[in-house]
Parts: C-alpha cells; sequence; structure tokens
C-alpha cells in the first residue's frame, strides 16, 4: 500500500536530506517523551503493586491500539489500515521487540525501583545499538569503545548489589523478586535497541508515527491476553483501579509514545539511545512523590554513573572519535 506521505517523513525519505531544524525537532519530541515516560514510570510502578502486569499490559495496549487505529481511519481511511508485503519484516521485528520490551518493562517496576529498571534499559540501549552497528552495519571502532561500556556496566553492577542488599530506593525486596526484575530489565533494555532500528525501518517506507502505534502491538496484545486469561485474568477490579489503570494509559502510553516515533523519525538512532539514557535521573528525580521509595545514595550513583557513560559513549561514536 502506498500512503501519501507527510511533509516530515518526505523530509526525511532514503535519499533526501533532512531540513535544517528538525533533529532539534526530533530531540524536542524525544525529550517530551522522557518527562511523560519516567513520571508514569513511579505512578505504574505503584499501581502495579496491586494489579497484575499481564492485566496492565492488555488494557492500556488495547484502548492505545484502539485509538490510534480510529485515528488513522479518520485521517487516511480505511485503506491505511492495510500491510505492504515490503512492510511484513519490520513490522515483524517491531511487534516482537515491543513485546519484549515493554513485558520486560512492566515485570521489572513489579519487582524492583523504577530509577534501577530506567537505569538498565536506558544504559543497555546504546550498548546493544553498537553491537547491531558493528555487525550489521560492519562499523569498526577503536579499543576506546570499552571505555562506556565498562562504565555503563559498573553502574548497572552497583544497582544490581543495591537491589540485592536492600540499599535501594524499595526496601524489602527479596533476592528472588530482585533476579526477575533485573532479568526482565535486561531483556527490555535489550529489545528497545531492537525496537528503535525497526520503526527507524518503517519510517523510511513512508510509515507515520500514528501509523505505527496502530500496528506495533499486535503481538503484545495476544501474549499479554493469553498470560493474563491462564493466571490473573483480565478483570481490573473496582472503578477506582479502573481510573487509575485509564490515567497511566494516556499519560503512560497513548501521550508519551506518539512523540517518541516522530522523534525516532526525526532523529539519528544514536542520537535518540543518548537521550534515552537520561531516563534514570528523571524517574530517581520523580520517585520523590512516591510514599513506597526512601532515598538511596546507591541507587543515585548507579543511575548518575550509566547516564554519564552512556551519553559519553554515544555522544564519542556520533561524532566518529571511536572509529
Amino acid at each position: 500500500m502506498t500512503e501519501t506521505k507527510t511533509r516530515a517523513e518526505s523530509e526525511h525519505a532514503p535519499g533526501v536530506p533532512p531540513k535544517k531544524g528538525s533533529s532539534t525537532l526530533g530531540i524536542a519530541y524525544v525529550s517530551t517523551f522522557l518527562v511523560l515516560a519516567n513520571a508514569n514510570a513511579v505512578f505504574s510502578g505503584n499501581l502495579l503493586q496491586s494489579m497484575h502486569p499481564f492485566t496492565f499490559l492488555f488494557w492500556s495496549f488495547f484502548v492505545s491500539s484502539v485509538f490510534f487505529g480510529i485515528l488513522l481511519v479518520a485521517r487516511n481511511g480505511l485503506r491505511a489500515l492495510k500491510i505492504d508485503r515490503r512492510s511484513v519484516v519490520p513490522l515483524l521485528i517491531l511487534n516482537t521487540t515491543s513485546a519484549f520490551n515493554w513485558i520486560g518493562y512492566f515485570y521489572a517496576l513489579h519487582f524492583i525501583e523504577p530509577a534501577i529498571v530506567s537505569a538498565i534499559m536506558g544504559g543497555l540501549g546504546p550498548l546493544c545499538t553498537i553491537v547491531l552497528e558493528r555487525f550489521l552495519r560492519k562499523r569498526r571502532f577503536s579499543g576506546w569503545i570499552y571505555v562506556p561500556a565498562t562504565g555503563v556496566l559498573l553502574g548497572a553492577g552497583l544497582l544490581a548489589w543495591a537491589s540485592f542488599t536492600g540499599q535501594s530506593g524499595l526496601k524489602d525486596v527479596s533476592v528472588a523478586a530482585s533476579v526477575v526484575g533485573l532479568l526482565a530489565a535486561v531483556v527490555g533494555g535489550v529489545s528497545q535497541a531492537l525496537n528503535t532500528v525497526a520503526t527507524k525501518q518503517l519510517a523510511e517506507r513512508a510509515w507515520s508515527a500514528t501509523r505505527i502505534m496502530t500496528h506495533r502491538f499486535h503481538l503484545l496484545l495476544l501474549v499479554a491476553a493469553g498470560l493474563a486469561l491462564a493466571g490473573p485474568g483480565l478483570s481490573v477490579g473496582g472503578t477506582s483501579q479502573a481510573g487509575l489503570l485509564a490515567i497511566a494509559t494516556v499519560l503512560g502510553v497513548i501521550a508519551p509514545l506518539w512523540p517518541l516515533q516522530r522523534g525516532i523519525i526525526l532523529s539519528e538512532p544514536f542520537t535518540v539511545a543518548a537521550l534515552l539514557s537520561l531516563a534514570p535521573i528523571l524517574t530517581y528525580l520523580f520517585q520523590g512523590f512516591d510514599d513506597r521509595m526512601d532515598w538511596s545514595v546507591a541507587s543515585a550513583a548507579g543511575c548518575a554513573v550509566v547516564a554519564v557513560f552512556t551519553v559519553y559513549g554515544t555522544r564519542m561514536i556520533h561524532k566518529g572519535k571511536l572509529e
């Protein structure tokens, strides 16, 4: 299917140089996502203590998919729902990585401190982007690449230690729960990098942010529905909890993810990765509004180490200084 390109999309089609200022707009979009998503990380982390992650996932992304689907049809007609053959593979990759990304993210929030989740996912994203650049695009890097990589891993190790020893902002978390939460965050971080690449591929095929949002959660919905029905069920459990879920859906999925798609379309993958690495610092600050959380020096230090080394490494690679 050939969809009419928006002005921004046509400016960033393959072989067409981006207009001046488009990268700045892309940074603004991703920054908007960061503020909304990390505020929601704390809110959702609280809500997930009383609602199972799979029940939360299904209803939140079902409503989001329907919302963006209606918006897409209203703008472009029913033909916009059709998927052209050349977009099938990147769309399958996007659906798969979205499922792993969000299941890992919400499962991690269910067990460990939100700032630790953001730090691990934010730090692993750029590292995975480096691996993808090296093996898929055959890009060579110098030995200096190990400096930021080692820094990110040290920061992640400090956060893992804080979680295992009860030094994190979320107290009374068992070792078993910490292991599950940390592994879920690792899965989410790895899939996040692949997700960015797949989104960029669809953007190059003239997919708008609204169209991407309509089609990216099909697999996630199937998996979440299946696991929810096999376990806790799809019942939300009261008007109050349904209202909180609605707030988390609007402020945590619908509002932030559309600007993220636009930001990815208008920006380089490394720029997106660098901005997302700032997530743990924002999350840590927002945690101050959550009564469950204590201020943790170990968590603050770990988040800062991950963010600093991730931004440093991403900036050096983007400037070609590690090649």
